[in-house]
Parts: C-alpha cells; structure tokens; sequence
C-alpha cells in the first residue's frame, strides 16, 4: 500500500488504518439494505462456467466519470455507469460537470457519504481527490469484492483525511492528493466508500 499526495507546502493530514481484524466465531453481519438485487446484479460477471459475483477484472479501468450526467444522485438512489454504480444512501451525492468528465462530490459539513462500486474487482486501485480549505474530516475506505458465499461489501483499508493545522495565506483552492492501494490475493477492491466532510473524487485508475 502506497500514499502519493501533492507537493503544495501545507497538505492535509493522512492516517491509514487497516480494517479490523474479523472476530472468530461471530456471524457476518446482514446485508444492507442498499446492497440490493440490482448492485448484486451489476457485480456479477457470466464466466464459462457460469455467473460469477465480484469476478476480477480482465482489462484495467480508468473511471473519469465521463459518461456521467451532470446532477444530482439522491439519498436512496443509485446511478448506473457503464463500469460503476454510484450508491447515494444517506445523503445525496453530486456530480459536477469539469472539462473532463465530472467530479462526484456532496455538501459541506460531515453528513456526506457515498459509495462508487464497481462492475469488476481490482487488485491495484488510485484515486485522485481534492480537498477544499475548511472541509471537515473526511474518510475514504476500500471495499472488499463479494463472493456468493459471502455477498457484502466488507472494509479493506481506510485513509482518514483531516485538515493541516496550518494553511497557506490566501489559498482557497484546497489540496490535491492520490491514493495508491495494493490489495491482496483474495481481498480485491470493488468499490469506494467515502464518508464525512467535504472532497471531489476526479479520476479511479484500476488495475486487476
């Protein structure tokens, strides 16, 4: 696993945190109510010997949100890309047109979250986001790909990203970083979820 972050003076602070360890003998937990028949749907693959939840990926990916329409995605919905399905679930989740593609993002405050799963897992996943001066803490966690016998979209690893204690006079853009992630045979990544303060997530390079 690998943080690259810009080089402006004054960047936010990262701390990555692996998932829990599971605890022996304790059930998994039900499926959410957002992980439905239609997300199971889209992440199953039709493989010779038939259909395959959370199947790896042939070809890379590069998610630039492209096909994307300009708008807004709200709470309980879902919107289906050609490789990713964007899962709104407690709050709505915006997409901002840029000169390529869209960005998704939300509102300020800590109430954002959102989740882009994709069609295929991968083993190597970067994610270019930027953070606005003044957001709150904001927390971007890998998503582990399902198996029919274990269906959910269970946490892999997590970035928390926090503000810098000093910020550089006059700057209201905010800070660019990506986040680099090598996942482990067995634990492909299928999904993002983001939670919590203000970002723009613009570019998911993914590799199997």
């Amino acid at each position: 696993m690998m943080l690259q972050m810009s080089t402006t003076p004054v960047s936010p602070a990262v701390r990555s945190e692996p998932a829990p360890a599971p605890v022996p003998g304790k059930l998994p937990c039900p499926r959410p109510a957002w992980n439905n028949a239609r997300l199971q749907a889209f992440m199953t693959a039709q493989q010779d010997g038939g259909p395959e939840l959370g199947a790896l990926a042939a070809h890379p990916m590069d998610e630039s949100f492209r096909d994307a329409p300009p708008g807004t995605v709200k709470a309980g919905e879902m919107l289906e890309l050609s490789e990713t399905m964007i899962v709104a679930v407690s709050a709505d989740v915006i997409l901002e047109p840029t000169d390529d593609g869209c960005v998704v993002t939300g509102t300020r405050g800590k109430n954002n979250e959102c989740r882009l799963i994709f069609r295929h897992a991968y083993c190597h996943v970067r994610c270019d986001i930027r953070i606005p001066n003044g957001a709150a803490e904001s927390r971007i966690t890998y998503l582990k790909s399902p198996s029919q016998k274990s269906p959910g979209l269970g946490e892999l690893h997590s970035f928390n990203i926090c503000q810098p204690l000093l910020r550089l006079r006059n700057d209201a853009g905010g800070f660019s970083m990506t986040l680099d992630y090598h996942a482990d045979p067995l634990n492909e990544v299928q999904g993002i979820l983001w939670r919590g303060g203000l970002l723009q997530i613009s570019r998911i390079r993914l590799t199997p």
